[in-house]
Formats: structure tokens, sequence, C-alpha cells
């Protein structure tokens, strides 16, 4: 009862009238006239002069102005907080993901649209990404090759051919492409097990029934392009991930389709939260483009 009361009467201080207040509060005028009258009779004060359609505060009621502004003022500032966030004027989206080209192209969309959102970027291995979008720790991540998952929201966004990268001196250098069965018994310096390029490069030369050579193994992109330029043996990148460099030859696989697919995924339940929902959307716009020029945006193997 109280709270009513004193809502009307900050709202009347603060806008100078009665109706103005109303508006305000998006009741009647009469009820707003009534609650500050109640306020007056109940306690015996006199808070606002009364000149027609013009009031101002009496001494009590600048007193008293100076206590609801401490209770709506708090109140006006949280609505205020939240109608920024719902209007995506302020806010914090937390994006996780696995390739960082392809997190990066969302991300800068993202921002151009959003500028007012602060961005935190987390990038790991498929499963602690998964991981991290199912504990709430992150909001929204590009996956490759995601299993359906009732409680997960995926989007196709794009695909990128897994392509081989050498040294200039390797004797593959001069050529553009290699047959998947020359694959067989060669020497690679691949990623840890857990990498979703090794693992799409594995799961193709299986189908191929081709075995390659003792593999060295390196958990750091960085290391891995360094081991190649020293002629350590053969890389596999995906063609979105790879970095030209003077020293490294590109060579595509010319008979096998080996290419990682990456999803955007949320959270089933949190698809339709205003943030995640614009990055979506943002998502969903720029995967629509790739396709128009090509892109297949199919399902990975």
């Amino acid at each position: 009862m109280y709270h009513k009361w004193l809502r009307s009467f900050h709202a009347v201080a603060r806008e100078g009238g009665f109706t103005a207040a109303s508006k305000v509060l998006s009741i009647g005028q009469p009820t707003v006239t009534e609650q500050v009258k109640s306020l007056e009779l109940t306690f015996g004060v006199e808070l606002f002069h009364r000149r027609g359609r013009t009031v101002t505060l009496t001494d009590t009621g600048r007193q008293l102005l100076e206590f609801t502004q401490d209770i709506f003022g708090f109140e006006e500032e949280a609505v205020g907080f939240l109608t920024a966030v719902r209007d995506l004027k302020q806010g914090r989206l937390k994006v996780g993901g696995v390739g960082s080209p392809v997190v990066m192209e969302l991300v800068e969309h993202f921002q151009g649209a959003y500028p007012d959102i602060q961005l935190d970027i987390f990038m790991a291995h498929g499963e602690e990404m998964l991981e991290s979008l199912i504990d709430f720790d992150t909001d929204v991540a590009v996956l490759a090759h995601v299993a359906d998952d009732p409680g997960l929201h995926y989007l196709p966004y794009c695909r990128s051919d897994v392509v081989l990268f050498v040294n200039t001196d390797h004797p593959w250098a001069a050529r553009r492409e290699v047959r998947i069965a020359e694959l067989a018994g060669q020497k690679f310096v691949l990623r840890e097990k857990t990498s979703t390029t090794r693992q799409a490069l594995e799961h193709g030369l299986a189908a191929a029934g081709v075995g390659i050579g003792d593999a060295l193994q390196i958990n750091s992109r960085e290391a891995v392009m360094e081991g190649i330029v020293r002629g350590l043996g053969i890389g596999a990148v995906s063609a979105l991930e790879y970095v030209p460099h003077e020293r490294l030859r590109v060579i595509r696989i010319a008979d096998a389709d080996i290419f990682i697919s990456f999803y955007v995924v949320c959270l089933n339940s949190r698809r339709n939260r205003p943030l995640i929902q614009a990055f979506l959307k943002i998502a969903e716009g720029l995967a629509g483009k790739k396709k128009g020029k090509g892109d297949k945006g199919k399902k990975g193997s």
C-alpha cells in the first residue's frame, strides 16, 4: 500500500504534475491523485502546494523526495539497465569456438552490428568447448562435426576442405594436388588426437584404406608449422585456417572429400535469449551468403 502511494508521490514530484505522472506510471490520473491524497491524510502532512494544474513541493515534500529518490531512483536505473540489455545496447556475450578464423569472422560482423556489446572469447578443442557451453561458461560456440542432440540448437555455418602443406624443399612442393593413395607411408606432423583437422584426415584415410607413416604429434599449431618449415614431415590444416608462409606450399587432395563442417551452436533452452538470438541471426545471414557462393553447408561426415 505505502509503496504505491510513495511511487505516485515520487512520479508527481519528478514530473511536476499529476497528469504527467499518470502517463509515466501508466495509470489513471484520478488514481495518482487519490494515492497522493491518501498518503497526506494518513500521516497528516502536506506534500504539495496546488495552484490549479501546477504543483510545487512543500518543505516536507522536498525532504520526502530525498528518500524516494533512493528507492525509485535505483529502480529507474535498474529498469534503464534492463532496457538497454533488451535493446542490445548493453550486455556481455561469451563466444567460444574450435576454429579461430571462423569465430573471428562472426565476431567481426556481430561487433559491427552491436558495438556496445562486450564480447568474451574462449578457444578450445571440441569436447572442452561443448562442456563449456553446457556449463553456461559459454553462450554460443563454433563447433565442428556436431552430433545430433535435442539439447542443442545448431546452425550449419560453413565447411572447409582439409589441405596438406609442405616446405619448399619437399618433393611435392611444385605440385598443386596429390591422390590420397600417395599419402601411404608418408611422414606427417600432426596436432594431438583431439584436433578436429586430424580427426577429419584420419577418417578420410581410413575410408580410403590408406595408412600413413609415423606421425610426429605436437599440441601447438605454431609448432606444427615450424616443424613443416624445418622439413619434419607433411602437415594438414583446414583451408580456412592456413596462414601463408614463404617457406610453405599448399597441396590439395584430389580424389577424396575430406573437410570440416562448422556449426554455430547454443543450448536449445537459450536460443531465444536476445544476445544469443542476435548472434545466431548474424551467423545465419553470413551462412546464406556462403551458400550463395557455392558452400555446400551440409552436415559433416
